[in-house]
């Protein structure tokens, strides 16, 4: 009895190895990852702002229309880190100049 459990383990153990080997157990990349894609071209109105102490990014679009911005948050964070690529939203840095999307 103790052989036939120590042959099946064996083979199941042999089995697992193979189909890691051959098949994997995780899928296969995809063809194209977001860093080989190139970014399509930004179409996006802006304005470019040098950012004063105080001022958030959600601050200066509502100085430039002089109230509340007609698309949600996320979307104005989107359209901004489209237009500066590389940079985010959350750590704008004082006397450094931005492209900030303008909503009309």
């Amino acid at each position: 009895m103790k052989k036939l459990i120590l042959v099946l383990i064996l083979s199941l153990a042999s089995y697992i190895v193979y189909r890691d080997l051959s098949i994997g157990t995780f899928p296969a990349p995809a063809q194209t990852t977001a860093a080989t894609v190139q970014p399509k071209p930004v179409k996006i109105p802006y304005r470019t702002v040098t950012v004063r102490p105080g001022d958030t990014l959600l601050s200066i679009v509502e100085q430039e229309r002089n109230g509340p911005i007609p698309v949600p948050l996320e979307q104005l964070i989107r359209d901004f880190e489209r237009l500066n690529p590389g940079e985010r939203a959350q750590t704008l840095q004082i006397g450094k100049t931005y492209k900030v999307p303008i909503y009309r």
